[in-house]
């Protein structure tokens, strides 16, 4: 005969905290988890690439044997630095509450799924994340980069251009600039990303 003994559930965090800090280190370690596990793996994710990716086009002169166009910027992109996204849809997962829902996002039906360049993603998330829009993003990645490279002086003066006294005045002038120049941003965005 078969009980239903309920077992006093704790929380991993809890029981081992040598491993887990906290409840947010667990979650994390959660997420990645089953991203690794299903996400990766996901058949109909893994045929959606497969199937959209075709011969390069004419002119093309890299060695990439096949890819496909971005979905967010039309760019023809080698498989190789192409990923697939969800075209709606963000999951969280930092509770309990969470693991359904996430495990289903991980699972989506192929209509919901898109081809972009590896860049083109970063660009995406970091929009969603910030609440902003992908060329405003784009923008203030690459502003992000020029900073951490310590090339924000040089930006000024290779355009000629005083150079803004501090970090803060620099970022905003760049940001102006870069705005006016925004269809050239992306191509030297994803050229730096391939070197």
């Amino acid at each position: 005969m078969k009980t239903n003994k309920k077992v006093d559930f704790k929380n991993p965090w809890e029981t081992h905290p040598d491993i887990w800090k906290t409840k947010s280190a667990f979650f994390v370690w959660l997420r990645g988890s089953l991203r690794r596990a299903v996400w990766e793996k996901y058949p109909p994710k893994l045929q959606l690439k497969n199937e959209l990716c075709t011969p390069p086009p004419k002119g093309y002169s890299g060695r990439a044997k096949s890819g496909s166009e971005c979905a967010l910027t039309g760019e023809w992109t080698a498989k190789s630095y192409l990923e697939v996204d969800h075209i709606k849809g963000n999951a969280s997962l930092r509770d309990w509450e969470d693991v359904l829902s996430f495990i289903q996002h991980l699972c989506p039906d192929k209509t919901n799924l898109q081809l972009v360049s590896k860049e083109a993603h970063k660009v995406k998330s970091y929009a969603e994340k910030q609440g902003i829009t992908f060329d405003e993003a784009l923008i203030e990645k690459k502003i992000i980069k020029i900073v951490k490279d310590k090339k924000d002086k040089d930006f000024f003066l290779d355009r000629k251009l005083k150079v803004p006294s501090n970090v803060t005045l620099r970022k905003n002038e760049i940001r102006r600039i870069l705005k006016s120049e925004l269809p050239l941003v992306f191509l030297q965005t994803t050229e730096e990303s391939e070197e």
